[in-house]
């Protein structure tokens, strides 16, 4: 089931998810998008975000059943920081 939660915009968005993106591919994921919206996957993961006025939406569309919800949210907030 999809979940959704948010992280505090940046002061350099560009720079964020430059940094983002190459922390996933290195992981062996995939990442694709902009300073507006984007996709990733990696370990059986798949999500989208969305970046808003104050907050980087992200939601979590595919995860796999044995992961829990909070450790995939702590791993991603992980990528995004």
């Amino acid at each position: 089931m999809p979940f959704s939660f948010e992280i505090s915009k940046p002061q350099n968005i560009k720079s964020t998810l430059i940094t983002t993106r190459q922390k996933i591919i290195n992981s062996g994921g995939t990442f694709s998008g902009d300073d507006q919206s984007g996709k990733f996957t990696g370990k059986g993961v798949e999500g989208i975000y969305r970046v808003g006025n104050s907050a980087i939406i992200i939601t979590i569309t595919q995860k796999p059943a044995l992961y829990p919800a909070a450790a995939v949210k702590s791993a991603i907030e992980n990528y995004f920081k």
